[in-house]
C-alpha cells in the first residue's frame, strides 16, 4: 500500500506538472498526411515514449494509450506493424494492455525497484542535497516504465535497475535503469541484443539543472558498463529509448562515448541522411532528430551486419490530437550476413 507520504509527493507532482504536452498551435499542418509503408526488412523496430505516467500525475492517459494500441492492431491488420516496440514511460499494466490489443506474442518488463548499494553511487554531498518534496527520498513508488513488445520470441531478458540515489528529482520515483532482450530474428543466424532505457530528464525533474545532468552523466556511464559487461563484443545490438540529452552540453558529453562498444550508428539519422524517410514523415524524423531525445543506435555483429533502409513516425508529436509528448517512430533493417 502506498502510504502517506508517498502519496503527498504523488500529489505535489500533479500540481507542478511532471510532463506537460508541448502546445501544437502553430505546428498544424507541418506533417504531411502519412502514410503506412510496407517494411523494407525482416526486421522492423519503434521506439515510443508513450507517456503512461499514473494518475495523479497525468490524467487521461488510459484514452490516449487505447488510442495507441488500437493504431498499433490497425498496422498489423495492414500488415505493417513494427516487429519489435520498444516502450518508455509504460507503467502499471500499459504494456500489457496494448500487447494484448496490438497483438504481440511477447511483453517483457524492465526493472521494478532500484537496486540497493552500500555507498552512495553519486558520493555523499549528493546524496545530503535530496530533497524528499521533490520525490528523491520516497523510495522508488512505480516500476521503471521499459517494455519491450515483440512478434519474434524472446529467448532470455535481463534488467538492471540503477541504484537507489543514482537519479534526480521526480524520476526517483521510477526504477530507472536498462531492459536487454535477447530475440530470434528470422534471419539472423543468432539472437539480437535489443535494449531499451530511458535517462534522467532535466526540467522536469523540478530540481536544480545541475543536478539532474549529474545524475544522467551517472546513468549514461552505467548504461556504458552494462552493455560492455551483458553484450558480447561480437553481439548485434540494438539500443533504443528515450535518452534525454537534447541540446545541453554536460549532456551531449556524456554520451559522446558510445553507449554500445564498437562502431555504433544512429538509424533514423543514417535513413535521413541519405534520403530513406518515407513520405509523409519527412518533416516529423528531422524534429526527432533536432531534439535529440528519442533514438535508435545499432551495432553489427560479427556474423551479421544490420542495414537501416527505411523510417517513418506513426505516432507524430506535431499533429492536431498527438498522442503522448514524444514521437513514436520506426527503423526497418536488413540483414547481412
Amino acid at each position: 500500500m502506498v502510504n502517506i507520504r508517498a502519496l503527498f509527493v504523488f500529489a505535489a507532482v500533479a500540481v507542478l506538472g511532471v510532463s506537460a504536452m508541448p502546445s501544437h498551435s502553430n505546428d498544424k499542418g507541418r506533417v504531411e498526411r502519412l502514410d503506412w509503408p510496407p517494411r523494407a526488412g525482416p526486421l522492423s523496430i519503434m521506439s515510443y515514449n508513450i507517456k503512461g505516467l499514473p494518475w495523479p500525475v497525468a490524467s487521461g492517459r488510459g484514452e490516449a494509450i487505447g488510442a495507441i494500441g488500437q493504431r498499433l492492431a490497425a498496422l498489423r491488420s495492414s500488415g505493417n506493424q513494427p516487429h519489435i516496440v520498444l516502450l518508455q514511460e509504460a507503467f502499471g499494466n500499459y504494456a500489457q494492455v496494448l500487447g494484448e490489443t496490438a497483438g504481440y506474442r511477447f511483453v517483457v518488463s524492465g526493472p521494478q525497484a532500484s537496486a540497493s548499494q552500500p555507498t552512495q553511487p553519486l558520493g555523499q554531498a549528493f546524496a545530503d542535497g535530496a530533497q524528499w518534496i521533490k520525490g528523491e527520498e520516497s523510495g522508488t513508488l512505480t516500476g521503471s516504465g521499459l517494455a519491450i513488445l515483440s512478434d519474434y520470441p524472446v529467448v532470455r531478458t535481463e534488467r538492471y535497475a540503477f541504484p537507489a540515489g543514482a537519479c534526480a528529482g521526480y524520476d526517483c520515483l521510477s526504477a530507472k535503469g536498462v531492459l536487454v532482450a535477447w530475440i530470434d530474428v528470422p534471419g539472423a543466424g543468432e539472437p539480437i541484443a535489443i535494449v531499451d532505457t530511458h535517462l534522467n530528464s532535466r526540467n522536469s525533474t523540478h530540481v536544480a539543472v545541475e543536478r539532474a545532468d549529474r545524475a544522467f552523466t551517472w546513468q549514461a556511464a552505467a548504461v556504458r558498463r552494462i552493455l560492455a559487461s551483458d553484450l558480447p563484443p561480437d553481439a548485434p545490438v540494438i539500443l533504443g529509448g528515450d535518452f534525454n540529452t537534447g541540446h545541453v552540453p554536460r549532456r551531449i558529453a556524456a554520451v559522446s562515448l558510445p553507449l554500445i562498444e564498437g562502431a555504433q550508428r544512429d538509424g533514423l539519422g543514417s535513413v535521413l541522411a541519405r534520403g530513406g524517410v518515407t513520405s509523409g514523415s519527412q518533416g516529423e524524423a528531422q524534429l526527432i532528430v533536432r531534439r535529440n531525445k528519442d533514438r535508435i543506435l545499432f551495432r553489427d555483429g560479427a556474423r551479421v551486419a544490420l542495414r537501416p533502409e527505411q523510417a517513418w513516425v506513426p505516432f507524430a508529436l506535431y499533429s492536431e490530437r498527438p498522442l503522448s509528448d514524444h514521437a513514436g517512430f520506426v527503423v526497418d533493417y536488413a540483414l547481412e550476413r
